[in-house]
This record gives structure tokens, sequence and C-alpha cells, in this order.
């Protein structure tokens, strides 16, 4: 088998930017990419710190979920929903934003036109009430959202899911996006 070692660095220093903006907590938060031609999924480790993490942690499951190396992440079902959902996605993060949290906490709901950055990169937005992490549920949940061309999804209670047909920084800025509009928000209420 033939790993692919750019990958397996995209998704470490994904993670690693990810805790380091206080988007993840310590073992926090997901990633991943897909290798549509070997039908593989490169995806971040369950236990893993993520300002630890390195391309030795990262796990390869396939398209059914079978882990061929390492320990996947317990959101391993949501990443294959979105993949089999949207042929031309390329990458899936996950994070646990906690401006995003609050804002839904408050009962407010975002404005995408609040900020520019979200809404050139910003699709569609859907939210989806609480279900339980990990699930079959809460895959199949995530994956009719993004079905519908909804590259931002947002997890009650438990945070967002972006996905990106251009790149795992694309998918991550697009967290990043909502991150920034929740704050702006929050601030101007």
């Amino acid at each position: 088998m033939n790993i692919n070692e750019f990958y397996l660095a995209q998704i470490c220093d994904v993670m690693k930017l990810m805790y380091n903006r206080n988007l993840v907590q310590v073992r926090g938060g997901n990633a991943s990419l897909i290798d549509r031609n070997s039908k593989l999924v490169y995806i971040s480790p369950t236990g893993v710190p993520r300002h630890k993490i390195s391309n030795n942690d990262v796990a390869v499951i396939d398209f059914d979920g079978k882990a061929i190396i390492g320990l996947p992440s317990s959101e391993w079902r949501m990443h294959l929903s979105i993949y089999k959902n949207v042929e031309d996605a390329k990458a899936v993060v996950h994070a646990h934003p906690r401006y995003l949290l609050a804002l839904i906490k408050k009962g407010m709901k975002l404005d995408l036109n609040y900020l520019t950055e979200t809404s050139l990169k910003i699709k569609c937005l859907q939210e989806i009430p609480l279900i339980a992490p990990g699930t079959e549920e809460l895959a199949n949940a995530v994956g009719e959202a993004a079905k519908m061309g909804c590259n931002a999804i947002i997890l009650d209670n438990h945070g967002i899911v972006s996905y990106s047909n251009e790149s795992i920084y694309h998918a991550l800025e697009i967290i990043e996006a909502v991150e920034d509009l929740s704050l702006i928000q929050l601030q101007g209420s």
C-alpha cells in the first residue's frame, strides 16, 4: 500500500493549527483527506493530543470504515458520510469553536452577510439538532446536509463540520470564518 506522506503532514498541520487557534480542545476535533484513486481516507487519530500529533499518529481507513493504519477519530462515520454524499469533497474538518457555541446557546443565528469572508466562503450553512457524537445517526444527518450543498454544518451543542472540494486548508478557513463571524456578532449584540 502506498501511503501519501503529504496527506499525513497536512492533517497534522491542520490539527495543530486548530489547537493553537482555540478551535479544539487538547484531544478534540478531527480532520481528514480522501484519496479517491485508492479509496483511502487519511484521518486524525483518537486520543492523541492535538499539539503533539505526528505523521505516525494519523490513521488510514478504507471507504467502509475499516482501519488500515492506526486508530481513527470516533467521528470517522461523519467524514465518510460527507465523502460518499459529495463526490468532489477532498477534505473534512470538524472543530468545537467556543464563540460559535456561545452564539448558538444565546439563541442567535449566524448572518452570513454580516462578514464578507463568510458570504464568499460558505455556500450554505445548515444546523443539525443535538445528536450523539460518533453515531451513524449524526453521520447520516451531516451527509444529508452536505448533499444539499452545505459546506458548513453546525452541530448543536457540539461544534461545526466543514468540507472543501479545494483543500484541507480551505475547509479550515470555512470554520475560521464562521468563528470570526460568531465573535463579531456576539460583540455586536
